[in-house]
């Protein structure tokens, strides 16, 4: 049987539990706060708030031969949103939060997924055309049996 809302709620602990060592790794200071809601420039004013956009999970019927492990592919975008800070100070938060983000996947994939991809990075310096207010995206696909 499979809980979607169990296999959502997976990635969003593995984010807060492991985050903020790499972030650290980075230097920056500030922990983001993290939610699944709907990114909202205008509700959340967090210096630093991290958006999980969960947008589709995929089925496998495929079987591993030696556990009977079904897969199920999670799609989902991250974005890191920064503000409240001077323009330098936003963007290089922005990067080293991103790079951050991406060690933590790499490095942290057995703990939670068989497989971790990352489709790309997207840099958004000007969100909403205010240079005070930054984020990057970063879609992620993790293979999680169930």
């Amino acid at each position: 049987m499979i809980d979607f809302r169990k296999k959502l709620d997976t990635v969003k602990d593995f984010v807060e539990t492991n985050y903020h060592k790499y972030l650290e790794a980075f230097d920056v200071k500030k922990a983001p706060f993290i939610t699944c809601e709907f990114l909202d420039f205008d509700k959340f004013k967090n210096d630093f708030t991290l958006f999980i956009d969960f947008d589709r999970i995929s089925l496998s019927e495929d079987r591993y031969e030696d556990d009977c492990v079904h897969i199920a592919r999670v799609s989902c975008d991250v974005y890191l949103v920064f503000r409240n800070a001077a323009v330098e100070t936003l963007r290089a938060n922005m990067m080293d939060a991103t790079s951050a983000l991406y060690e933590m996947f790499r490095c942290e994939r057995i703990d939670i997924a068989h497989n971790i991809n990352i489709d790309g990075v997207g840099f958004f310096h000007y969100v909403e055309g205010n240079k005070n207010l930054v984020s990057s995206k970063t879609p992620v696909t993790l293979d999680i049996g169930f």
